[in-house]
């Protein structure tokens, strides 16, 4: 049923696509006897990805003692996986900055991925079986669905997202299967893997919301990693919205304590992954905020909660005895 959705979308011709020097960095690094210098010569052929590496490789996330000016250079410090993160994610961002959709927001839409990235890319430090950039490429993309629904049918997405403003997201992915017959994780898969993205990675995108509803084992890798984009989901929401529940910082630092993290270390963790948000977004040009620690995150969720607690006691109606 989604092959063939797919297949119908796919047909529009709308589809957000990686740009051809990003497609061949990205099979050149598959191939095990590729060089440095290949990888470097591709990544030349398009200035806003050389000039991206060059960036990144000069920036605090990086920690070079001194300036890098080559690209061969910069290929060579940062590695072939994360050169090839930053041309997937910088040619798709290049030409879906904005759009005709809308009820979609094209700027958050990025800043989200971003952060899950970052989330994905830290937390796949803690558990074994997977490297980093491969995380970082995959949280940035895990949602690429959604951009696609907005290119190719940007008024029936807008409908499917007014309507469900304010609910659920499964709401959502079940009003995309109603309009498209797919929702947007099968959506991103279906896309991910025609980009050659390995299939345990376009599994664990496709369950990403609810890993015990798919057809991967528990044990698998694919179910471990769905749960990592679930959890990057999680902490995304909290860095990019302007204020967070209690709950939501609850569940997160609970669920946080099955990929490892003691609960003496998420705040430190919590605060490494904003930091570096924030910088990733300086180097793509997308827009982040300001996020403050934990700590200072912890006591302003339950400062709302205690104030409402309070409004909603003052609201409640009031009973009096009367004497028989």
């Amino acid at each position: 049923m989604s092959k063939t959705a797919y297949e119908r979308i796919k047909a529009s011709g709308e589809l957000p696509s990686p740009s051809g020097v990003a497609l061949r960095i990205h099979k050149l690094a598959e191939d095990e006897n590729t060089t440095i210098e290949q990888i470097s010569a591709v990544v030349e052929l398009d200035p806003a990805i050389a000039a991206r590496v060059l960036k990144t490789v000069n920036s605090p996330l990086a920690g070079m003692s001194r300036q890098v000016v080559s690209t061969s250079h910069a290929v060579a410090m940062l590695g072939v996986r994360t050169v090839t993160s930053l041309a997937l994610g910088l040619s798709l961002l290049q030409d879906n900055r904005c759009g005709r959709c809308k009820g979609f927001n094209y700027e958050l839409f990025w800043s989200d991925a971003i952060a899950r990235a970052v989330v994905a890319r830290h937390i796949s430090k803690h558990v074994k079986g997977f490297v980093p950039d491969e995380a970082f490429t995959c949280g940035l993309l895990s949602q690429i669905g959604r951009l696609a629904f907005a290119c190719a049918d940007p008024v029936r997405y807008e409908q499917a997202i007014t309507t469900t403003k304010d609910q659920p997201p499964a709401r959502l992915r079940s009003l995309e299967r109603t309009f498209f017959g797919i929702d947007h994780n099968e959506l991103s898969s279906e896309m991910m893997e025609e980009w050659l993205i390995p299939k345990i990675f376009c599994s664990a995108i496709r369950f990403q919301s609810s890993p015990s509803d798919g057809d991967i084992a528990p044990d698998s890798r694919e179910h471990l990693f769905a749960r990592i984009l679930g959890f990057s989901e999680s902490v995304a929401r909290i860095l990019t919205r302007p204020s967070v529940e209690r709950e939501a910082l609850s569940d997160v630092l609970l669920e946080a304590g099955q990929f490892g993290i003691a609960p003496g270390d998420y705040a430190e963790v919590f605060d490494a992954i904003s930091e570096e948000w924030q910088q990733a977004g300086d180097i793509l040009a997308v827009q982040t905020r300001h996020v403050p620690p934990l700590a200072a995150l912890q006591v302003q969720a339950q400062q709302r909660y205690d104030a409402q607690h309070c409004a909603d006691a003052s609201a409640a109606p009031t009973t009096t005895r009367t004497r028989a």
